[in-house]
């Protein structure tokens, strides 16, 4: 089990106590229902503690402007979860198929006291399907799974000019083959996620022609 000290090492020297509390009590928490459900491979901490470290390196790159943001396929709730604890001010929707990982991610919503989160079981086709033309992120985020043209398209109508999307992904993009994410969004940024090797964090941005069509 991982110190106060050493989680404070890896959040930084200015996490509030009570950020380093919630860091805590959430991997606690992973560890615990890790044992009935299967959320991660693994709950040591060479394991956890690298995905918690992207989390905090992701956190740092977080747009300024951000406030509303979808997460899909949220499993366990890396990295999204903890950019909430880390960025409280964001708004955060949690997309997840499985019942069980959502009755987790509930179960951690509420135990570490985040407002503003909202759990929706469902796949990601499904639920955008009945949001209203109204719901807009901020910024829209996965890893875990792979996205098709129809899911595409369907953020696209929900993005607005400044959103921004980040895959998550190994070697190749997080998307069904023969599907790209031009000309719907355009690479912003694209690069390595320090200490994982190949994995890496592509961020994009709503292309200013506003296509309908992924190729």
């Amino acid at each position: 089990m991982e110190s106060a000290h050493e989680l404070t090492r890896l959040l930084g020297a200015s996490a509030s106590p009570e950020t380093v509390d919630r860091m805590g009590d959430y991997l606690a928490l992973l560890r615990k229902w890790n044992a009935r459900i299967n959320l991660t491979g693994s709950t040591e901490w060479d394991v956890i503690g690298a995905m918690l470290r992207e989390a905090v390196w992701a956190s740092t790159l977080y747009p300024e402007t951000a406030a509303f943001h979808l997460d899909a396929g949220s499993g366990a709730g890396f990295p999204a979860l903890p950019i909430k604890i880390l960025v409280p001010r964001v708004r955060l929707d949690l997309v997840e198929s499985r019942e069980r990982k959502c009755q987790f991610l509930e179960t951690a919503v509420h135990t570490l006291g985040l407002n503003h989160v909202r759990v929706h079981n469902a796949r990601l086709s499904e639920f955008l399907s009945t949001c209203g033309a109204e719901s807009k992120w901020d910024c829209v985020s996965w890893k875990a799974l792979k996205l098709g043209a129809e899911d595409l398209r369907q953020l696209h109508a929900h993005a607005r000019p400044h959103t921004q999307v980040w895959m998550f992904h190994g070697r190749k993009p997080a998307l069904k083959d023969g599907v790209r994410m031009e000309p719907l969004f355009e690479m912003a940024h694209s690069g390595k996620v320090p200490g994982r090797n190949d994995w890496n964090l592509s961020i994009y941005r709503t292309s200013v022609s506003r296509e309908t069509t992924p190729l």
